[in-house]
């Protein structure tokens, strides 16, 4: 009995120090990191029910939990598409697992069919599979300044004004080095 309770011991010891060295190994590293991530927005108003979106963004990790960068994107909806330039704030709440929570901040303007201003909020999971590469899924809620647009009415043979607007709620895919 006590051989057997002995070899349980040494067999769960060496697993617990087997699952450590796998945790050190996927900390992220501090420095340079980029993302790519695409996903698809559901407008809360408007016309545009949806758009598709693609945005990378370029920065360093300080502290292997906080991330700084700045990005670019592509919005493109039906009828028109905007560039949100931003600055990004990403925290990894969990470094050194393979499945960690995520949250993260843009801020920025966009360009487009006009200039306004952009804001997005993003949660989400980051799963490691190496040291510098990671998969992300997130949900995001997006800010477009809405911006008028000149419509002709064909019934009226007026031009009307109508408010676009790309604000909305989209799901995630990223890729990270």
């Amino acid at each position: 009995k006590k051989v057997l309770v002995t070899i349980l011991a040494l067999i769960g010891t060496v697993i617990s120090v087997s699952a450590q060295e796998v945790e050190a190994k996927i900390k992220i590293p501090e420095g340079y990191q980029g993302f790519l991530e695409q996903g698809t927005r559901y407008h809360f108003w408007g016309d545009e029910t949806s758009s598709v979106d693609v945005s990378t963004t370029h920065g360093f990790y300080f502290n292997g939990h906080t991330y700084a960068g700045i990005g670019i994107g592509v919005s493109a909806g039906r009828q028109h598409t905007l560039v949100p330039v931003y600055t990004s704030i990403k925290h990894v709440f969990y470094n050194d697992r393979y499945i960690s929570p995520v949250g993260q901040v843009r801020l920025g303007s966009y360009l487009g069919d006009d200039f306004g201003t952009y804001a997005d909020l993003a949660v989400g999971v980051r799963f490691a599979t190496k040291r510098d590469f990671a998969l992300t899924i997130s949900a995001a809620v997006s800010y477009f300044e809405p911006f008028k647009e000149e419509v002709w009415n064909w019934e009226s043979s007026t031009t009307e004004s109508e408010t676009v607007d790309f604000s909305g709620a989209s799901l995630r895919f990223g890729i990270e080095w």
